[in-house]
């Protein structure tokens, strides 16, 4: 199998479902943008479904590999913590089709959402899941809260917020600057 083949295809499925939408995208408009036979497709992925979820586990990787060392940088819990919230904020605005494939089109796939076991996804939320955990552990933030739900906090408000301003069709705001607030916001709220 080409790796080349097999890139070009992950990234023309990434502009077409970002331009077309998961459910209207045709993988022959894919196979063509990437500058292949359209059954040459089908040697890399068994349908549409399987190239979405191939999408996702192979970009959150280099995802996931500039936030540890983006987190990296700082020795403080709340630094960290903050620092995700900014970095994912910051690949939003730099990756506008991909943000939408991530927050919007992966959504659209029964697949997805049925049989994803979450390890990619998982490994991201941990990052400051455990930066959150070592807060709690210095006792720098309440013990009543598990650091489960401090993730799905955190993400649940920047998936919010990243859908929104994916959607708008002005960006009349900055997500830095909402990072700021939200890392304020939730920060405030776990402080012992």
């Amino acid at each position: 199998m080409d790796a080349s083949k097999r890139e070009r295809l992950l990234k023309a499925a990434i502009k077409v479902f970002a331009r077309d939408g998961f459910f209207k995208a045709k993988v022959e408009e894919i196979a063509k943008l990437a500058g292949v036979a359209t059954g040459t497709t089908y040697l890399y992925f068994k349908n549409k479904d399987d190239l979405l979820i191939s999408i996702f586990e192979e970009e959150m990787t280099p995802i996931i590999e500039k936030t540890k060392a983006g987190l990296s940088k700082h020795e403080s819990p709340e630094e960290r913590i903050t620092t995700f919230i900014a970095q994912h904020f910051a690949m939003v605005e730099q990756n506008p089709d991909l943000a939408l494939l991530l927050e919007v089109e992966l959504r659209q796939s029964n697949k997805f959402l049925h049989e994803y076991k979450g390890t990619k996804f998982k490994e991201y939320l941990d990052l400051v899941g455990e930066a959150f955990a070592e807060g709690q552990s210095k006792g720098l933030f309440r013990e009543d809260i598990h650091p489960s739900i401090f993730k799905q906090m955190v993400f649940g408000a920047i998936d919010q917020i990243s859908t929104n301003w994916t959607l708008s069709k002005t960006k009349k705001f900055k997500l830095k600057d909402i990072g700021q607030q939200i890392s304020t916001v939730l920060l405030s709220g776990v402080r012992k």
